[in-house]
């Protein structure tokens, strides 16, 4: 199977698993709700958000797996491997005790921190008691599902999540209905993650004839993952502080009410967010892979093909989205949230850039470059702060969006873009007329088509706007697939869409 078939399976199946997650958790949530009542499930929130927040202690450690994986396995070095997934899951085993001391220490403590009713505080200390005993096990076998990513099995990786995710929707509607209560919800879910994490282990075994030693204590090995993966970690903590701090600044400068009118405007980034990483993040394990195997034309080709098919696919949403902000917001959230429609559009404008050089840093990390992009990152999360904190007085929650947007709009995308160009020897102006410029009339029309139908035919509740927002894209998508691509490029298109013998002239 050629690479681009490669990419487009998998980045199908993984847009397919997120969104089956999505309507999963829309209708399980307000299920479990009512059969909890809201403190119970709060208190399972805690739990949930406790064991996310561990998820720190990794230390980039994942990132540094899925990409040597793929880079070793270009080449088809075996031994390589083996090393990588060996010290992975030593030093996981050791993060997944580390866990679990610390789950056991809030199940005796947690009363201390939070009020919980008395009928309730039995059942909290059995979730994290649970979660504590949950993470001796998930840890070490998270191992296998970055294996399985390295070895650019994303497509098996996202059916094995669907499998869980149902069953555990399933389990859900069984407990409940038969009486039982969340601790027996929580560790069935618990179960399911690490059968899950099983399977991931049967299949990466059946594609790579790994040995298991345990413990692996190879000093060299560790540091070099540690040369790579510290960066990422470091990477993921501003990014935290770029993406969480503004709800402390809301809060302390104008007041909590602020806060939840801004969540309306910064959930709407996240829903790109997610989309974003979805097509993103199969690319770049096959840039890993072409790293390994020296393939650098083919680097250089996936910069070009990657940044226009994915910009094609990603930035009309951002454009229709931008011009159908107010309706959206206004039938979404009702009456009350017409301060959030700016700050929304000026987030929105964010995604412009960010979803456009998406492909460009995800070649920074396959190639191994992660100190400078750290910089860059630090540099970004500062001037958004700054620049917040400077405008939050004269203009509100519009400082905090003008702060993100304007410091990846001036700061992060051209310098993120400089150092992918430089490391691949890509001039601009090659990269701008191979991978930006044939797309410039399909943003136009997309903002022309946007703007007419959002000021002429403004939709009449949520679902008309929804009806409006999916009736551009899908029309848009078509005249540039008809009007615009060469017969080569819907070639290259059909097989990313897993379709080769469908024709559209």
């Amino acid at each position: 199977m050629s690479k681009i078939s490669i990419i487009g399976r998998n980045i199908r199946f993984t847009i397919l698993s997120r969104v089956l997650a999505l309507i999963i958790t829309f209708f399980i949530f307000p299920f479990i709700v009512r059969h909890t009542g809201q403190e119970l499930y709060g208190v399972y929130l805690i739990v949930m958000t406790i064991t996310g927040y561990f998820g720190l202690l990794d230390l980039g450690f994942m990132s540094a797996l899925v990409k040597y994986v793929s880079e070793y396995s270009g080449v088809g070095d075996t031994r390589a491997i083996n090393r990588i997934i060996n010290a992975s899951l030593s030093f996981y085993t050791l993060i997944g005790i580390a866990a679990a001391l610390l789950l056991f220490s809030f199940s005796m403590y947690f009363n201390r921190f939070f009020g919980v009713e008395a009928q309730n505080l039995a059942l909290a200390k059995q979730l994290f008691m649970a979660a504590g005993i949950s993470a001796l096990f998930t840890w070490p076998l998270s191992t296998f599902r970055g294996t399985v990513e390295g070895l650019n099995l994303w497509d098996v990786e996202a059916v094995v999540n669907m499998v869980v995710q149902m069953l555990n929707a399933l389990f859900a509607v069984i407990i409940f209905n038969s009486g039982y209560g969340i601790v027996l919800y929580f560790i069935s879910s618990q179960m399911l993650n690490i059968l899950g994490c099983m399977a991931f282990y049967i299949i990466s075994k059946k594609k790579i004839p790994f040995t298991i030693s345990f413990p692996y204590l190879d000093v060299k090995t560790f540091r070099f993952i540690f040369n790579f993966s510290s960066f990422m970690f470091l990477s993921s903590l501003v990014s935290i502080v770029l993406f969480q701090i503004h709800n402390f600044i809301i809060g302390y400068f104008i007041s909590l009410s602020a806060v939840t009118i801004f969540a309306v405007a910064f959930n709407i980034q996240n829903y790109f967010r997610t989309i974003n990483s979805a097509i993103g993040a199969p690319p770049w394990t096959v840039a890993s892979a072409m790293e390994g195997e020296g393939d650098y034309d083919g680097q250089r080709s996936l910069l070009f093909k990657g940044t226009k098919y994915m910009s094609i696919v990603f930035l009309p949403v951002v454009l229709i989205t931008f011009f159908f902000a107010e309706p959206f917001i206004n039938f979404w959230m009702g009456h009350g949230f017409q301060e959030s429609i700016v700050p929304a559009k000026i987030i929105i404008l964010f995604w412009l850039f960010n979803g456009t050089i998406e492909p460009a840093a995800g070649m920074l990390s396959a190639k191994g470059i992660v100190r400078k992009p750290l910089y860059i990152t630090m540099l970004v999360a500062i001037s958004s702060i700054v620049i917040g904190l400077a405008l939050i007085k004269s203009i509100g929650i519009t400082a905090i969006a003008l702060g993100l947007s304007l410091s990846m709009i001036i700061i992060g995308a051209p310098l993120y873009l400089r150092l992918s160009l430089k490391s691949l020897n890509v001039s601009f102006m090659e990269y701008f007329n191979k991978a930006v410029k044939s797309n410039l009339s399909l943003y136009l029309f997309v903002a022309v088509l946007s703007f007419v139908l959002s000021r002429y035919w403004y939709p009449k509740n949520i679902y008309f706007t929804l009806f409006e927002m999916g009736s551009i894209y899908l029309i848009s998508l078509v005249f540039y697939y008809v009007a615009i691509l060469s017969k080569d490029e819907k070639l290259e298109i059909r097989r990313l869409a897993g379709v080769e013998g469908f024709i559209l002239r």
